[in-house]
């Protein structure tokens, strides 16, 4: 890997308008949470391979980028030590009111906003977590390092974390082609922000790994999986898509029809049709990479 990859990977992407975990469905908390239930299966997966050493994660845990939180108290709380209390934290005050509303009765909660990013973390936040999980949220962090230092300074010593994000998905190289035609451009001007740092690197475990140790982390598990997602109909992963798209709401409501054919058709292109049937009745098959990580930060740095 040369030198200007090192950089991309390890520094940063550039200077962008918005900072922070964000896209378009941090402001329709109920319409990501209904449109997120393959994405939760896969993390379930992941958090019950991994239960022996989320088991043992008590004392105060931290969850970066709890969107609704269905997760953390369906997959997440069930798993952890008992006596463990999870903070649950966000960028997005709407996911976190969404998040409070429907789960703030739970003792084991508390919510807090936060920018995983922030090149200034509050020092009453330093060293005040004995574990820190996230699912499917660092990939839209336009500063990895910063992120992971950030992690790193959240945990106390001796503290692990257990992580999943996307590595690669070619559906998102829609980005690029959508935000060269004229009538989005004004609204997509940030495209590259919001394809995951990792999409194109030649060795993304390897790249991964290395900025870990080169923060402090001592790296326990390293992977990049591949998984396959099975869209019932072409409807559902048009909804998906959409869901998760960080520009529709940027845009008047009679382009955002229109953009969301043209999404539609260009990240198609990445998909496979199967289960065909008499009627031409069909399903769509996407693919796209996971990193999952469990990590821990040594007693003595």
């Amino acid at each position: 890997m040369n030198t200007e990859e090192h950089q991309r990977l390890f520094i940063h992407r550039g200077t962008f308008p918005v900072r922070g975990v964000s896209f378009g469905t941090m402001f329709k908390p109920a319409e990501y949470s209904a449109n997120d239930q393959l994405a939760r299966r896969e993390t379930s997966d992941f958090i019950q391979e991994y239960s022996n050493e989320i088991g043992q994660m008590s004392g105060r845990c931290l969850d970066i980028g709890c969107g609704p939180c269905d997760l953390v108290v369906d997959s997440l709380l069930p798993v952890l030590n008992p006596k463990a209390t999870v903070v649950c934290s966000d960028i997005s005050k709407p996911m976190l009111d969404y998040a409070k509303e429907k789960y703030g009765a739970n003792d084991r909660l508390s919510f807090l906003q936060l920018d995983i990013e922030s090149p200034t973390l509050a020092e009453d936040l330093v060293e005040q977590f004995d574990h820190v999980t996230s699912f499917y949220c660092l990939h839209w962090c336009e500063d990895m390092r910063q992120a992971f230092e950030n992690i790193f300074d959240l945990l106390r010593p001796g503290g692990s974390g257990f992580l999943t994000f996307v590595s690669d998905f070619p559906c998102m190289d829609a980005y690029k082609v959508l935000a060269a035609i004229p009538r989005y451009q004004r609204y997509m001007t940030d495209a590259d922000r919001f394809i995951p740092v990792f999409q194109h690197a030649e060795r993304p475990r390897e790249s991964l790994k290395m900025l870990l140790e080169k923060v402090g982390f001592e790296v326990c598990h390293c992977s990049s999986r591949e998984r396959i997602y099975i869209y019932e109909t072409p409807d559902a992963f048009a909804k998906f898509m959409a869901c998760v798209n960080p520009f529709i709401h940027r845009m008047p409501s009679d382009l955002q029809r229109e953009y969301r054919i043209d999404l539609d058709i260009e990240a198609r292109k990445h998909t496979f049709i199967v289960n065909k049937d008499r009627n031409n009745d069909y399903s769509i098959l996407s693919r796209r990479h996971t990193f999952v990580v469990y990590l821990k930060k040594p007693l003595v740095h």
